[in-house]
């Protein structure tokens, strides 16, 4: 009676199970990241307009940083921190001429000469260091995310979406470019850091 009673438990046990595919067992161990379900849509319609709009002309930036009572104050007035151990990073724009674009590493740069002699580096990739983009937005932090190996693909998909950007740009040396991006600082910068891109556009000579 006792084997007849489990084979029973047994065989309802088994009515209510299924198959899962392999990829339902990956996702139930590691849920999928919602933020990259239309990390496109987030790039162009959040993360680059966000960029845009506090971005400053590296001129009027670097003389309001210089003005600062002290850093911190800096930072919150014209800059975004999401977490205290963050360095600040700072939205600016730079109008220069192409004088330089290094294309033998992977983490490639160009080099802009503005008008007032200045000469500032700016990203190009096909690599770009740091993750400074997915910091500068504002509509997600690590608080949003499960663990750091999903904030960190999230990361790497923003960057990859501006290496898209700076492609298709098609830079070439000799041409006058306006660059809105973004540097981080943990103290008042002497001279323009350097910029990791948001927008890449072309410009009419200064």
């Amino acid at each position: 009676m006792y084997k007849k009673a489990w084979l029973a438990l047994f065989i309802l046990a088994l009515g209510g199970c299924r198959i899962v595919s392999q990829q339902e067992l990956a996702d139930l161990q590691t849920p999928p990241n919602p933020h990259m379900s239309d990390i496109d849509r987030t790039w162009q319609d959040k993360i680059v307009p966000q960029i845009v709009d506090h971005a400053r002309p590296a001129d009027e930036l670097m003389k309001a940083l210089r003005a600062a009572k002290d850093f911190d104050s800096a930072c919150q007035s014209l800059g975004y921190r999401s977490q205290s151990e963050n360095p600040c990073i700072f939205y600016v724009s730079v109008v220069g001429k192409i004088e330089n674009i290094n294309t033998a590493s992977r983490s490639g740069k160009m080099t802009l000469r503005m008008q007032n002699g200045d000469s500032i580096i700016v990203q190009t990739g096909p690599i770009l260091r740091g993750t400074l983009l997915r910091d500068s937005y504002k509509g997600a932090s690590y608080a949003d995310f499960n663990d750091q190996v999903l904030f960190g693909e999230y990361g790497r998909a923003i960057n990859e979406r501006a290496v898209k950007m700076i492609q298709a740009a098609q830079l070439q040396t000799g041409e006058t470019t306006e660059v809105i991006g973004i540097f981080s600082a943990w103290d008042i910068p002497t001279s323009l850091p350097q910029i990791t891109p948001a927008k890449i556009t072309r410009a009419e000579k200064p």
